[in-house]
């Protein structure tokens, strides 16, 4: 069993009442718990870094999102580029490459609107996939004036749909306010609400 030093994501998953999934800091292993804390089951082991296609093997989990409504999970192995799907019992169901170097997804959501969206270090963007994988829209760009991007390592999307990122490199926080007349396909979607429940 993990100890909270060992434990990162904690995330809090509607599929049944009061389920918690965590990521091992190690990156390897995907671990579910009621909520009482009390452990319930777990899925994935080491893989071969950089090289990794066999389901369930990671390298580095880094991010965990849910769909309540398909009651999947989406999980980041962020060094074998790549998101991995399974359901809430961790049977895996398919997947999809994230890109190749200098690409580096860090965090992964899924919105209300059912996109999965991700931020990635290495190429400055926030990315937009349906939740079978096609690529449908990314922006962003390096830098550290306002607006730019450079190492975000987490994001969030408040009710009334502002965008915050939260930057490694820059070492700050940043909100974008959606513009007055925005295409609603290019703004990151509001947050599940059965997840705020």
């Amino acid at each position: 069993m993990a100890t909270s030093e060992q434990t990162a994501n904690v995330l809090t998953m509607p599929l049944t009442a009061g389920v918690a999934l965590r990521r091992i800091h190690n990156g390897t292993r995907v671990v579910k718990f009621d909520k009482n804390g009390k452990f319930l089951m777990a899925w994935g082991q080491k893989g071969e870094q950089g090289k990794e296609t066999r389901p369930a093997y990671f390298n580095s989990v880094h991010g965990i999102a849910v769909d309540p409504d398909a009651r999947r999970v989406y999980v980041n192995d962020r060094e074998n580029h790549r998101i991995q799907v399974f359901d809430e019992n961790g049977k895996f169901q398919y997947e999809w490459k994230t890109g190749y170097p200098p690409s580096h997804i860090y965090s992964i959501y899924v919105s209300a609107d059912h996109y999965l969206w991700a931020a990635d270090s290495g190429t400055w963007k926030i990315i937009k996939w349906d939740l079978n994988g096609k690529y449908l829209y990314s922006f962003g760009f390096q830098g550290d004036a306002p607006g730019g991007m450079w190492g975000v390592h987490q994001f969030s999307v408040d009710q009334e749909g502002n965008l915050y990122v939260a930057e490694v490199s820059n070492g700050r926080v940043q909100k974008f306010r959606p513009m007055k007349g925005a295409d609603p396909a290019k703004l990151v979607g509001k947050p599940i609400y059965s997840a705020w429940r």
